[in-house]
């Protein structure tokens, strides 16, 4: 039986929402976001599907106050770094020329393989 790649686009969003709702500053709520996309990472390797892509750092995310952009640019770097000890391959895509592009993630703009790798 030939496998069919299957492919989910994931955007995080609600973040600040969520820790307005749980009386927290919105730049509180980016750490919250974490383990969850980590959960439907696992959850995704589990159904097989062979590529996961996260939307993470866009130009609006720029946008906002000091405090939100560097929580939500934490984030995006502690979320690399959580899946480099799962079984994958990482592939950051961005503006490596931007100020806002982190320095951090500069190494996984060549496609890494971690563990196993991918599905």
């Amino acid at each position: 039986m030939r496998r069919i790649p299957r492919h989910i686009g994931v955007i995080p969003d609600g973040n600040r929402r969520w820790a307005l709702s749980n009386n927290l500053t919105k730049d509180k709520g980016y750490r919250y976001g974490i383990n969850p996309g980590l959960e439907l990472f696992k959850l995704c390797q589990k159904e097989n599907i062979s590529e996961v892509t996260f939307y993470g750092f866009t130009v609006d995310n720029t946008k906002r106050p000091s405090e939100q952009k560097f929580a939500f640019t934490e984030a995006c770097i502690d979320s690399v770094m959580l899946l480099t000890k799962e079984d994958c391959e990482i592939l950051v895509v961005g503006n490596t020329e931007s100020s806002a592009f982190p320095k951090e993630l500069i190494p996984f703009t060549t496609r890494k393989k971690f563990g196993k790798g991918g599905a």
